[in-house]
């Protein structure tokens, strides 16, 4: 595995031979090509523009357009974080510590396309909750996007009024949010149980119980 960090995105880098063969085990959208000395990011012909890989006609067939020089350093080789290269365990434990700062600045750092999401009075109380907590990070949702197996899809989905318990799980999941559901008694319960239970669904463990 090889990762590397391209104008603010994390991407995993193949080669051109690799993505060729297998394009379907990879997102086009966080997948960049090592060729020589450069890694490009594959760019849809459609949409973007700027240096990268513009693959047409099923993956077969791809225009490449190089940076200037004034901008190569930003697509060079040697800032790719190689794991297949690890001779050791001490060395992989290195690459992923190299990793998680990067991915960390990413995060930290994402830029100026913050993520706001409107809040309506037909939210669902937990509709509400999930879109006030992703606006308080004030991120850049891209940098996210490799954690979500249907990123745009879920982003959809935020722009509704209500959303499924799995969903709510997976999406905080993704953000980093841990998702906290305590259960206790009602005023005047009819058969109270005495206690409270609270569960971190994100991580599928109680992190509280009471006892009876």
């Amino acid at each position: 595995m090889k990762k590397a960090e391209i104008d603010r995105r994390l991407y995993t880098v193949v080669t051109m031979e690799e993505y060729s063969k297998n394009s379907d085990l990879y997102n086009p959208k966080s997948t960049a090509i090592e060729i020589k000395d450069m890694i490009l990011p594959i760019r849809s012909p459609y949409v973007d523009t700027g240096p990268g890989v513009y693959y047409r006609d099923n993956d077969k067939i791809c225009d490449i357009i190089k940076p200037d020089v004034k901008h190569e350093k930003d697509y060079s080789a040697s800032k790719i974080i190689d794991f297949d290269s690890a001779k050791d365990i001490g060395e992989v434990i290195e690459k992923n510590a190299l990793l998680r700062d990067l991915q960390s600045d990413l995060m930290v750092n994402g830029g100026d396309n913050i993520f706001f999401l409107t809040i309506s009075p037909d939210d669902t109380p937990e509709m509400r909750a999930l879109k006030m907590a992703i606006n308080s990070k004030q991120v850049d949702k891209k940098v996210y996007e490799d954690r979500f197996s249907q990123f745009q899809n879920d982003m959809r989905l935020l722009k509704g009024n209500s959303i499924t318990l799995s969903k709510l799980i997976g999406i905080c999941d993704g953000f980093d949010i841990s998702c906290i559901m305590t259960l206790r008694d009602r005023d005047n319960a009819a058969n109270p149980m005495g206690i409270e239970v609270t569960v971190d669904l994100t991580e599928g463990r109680p992190v509280k119980n009471g006892t009876a």
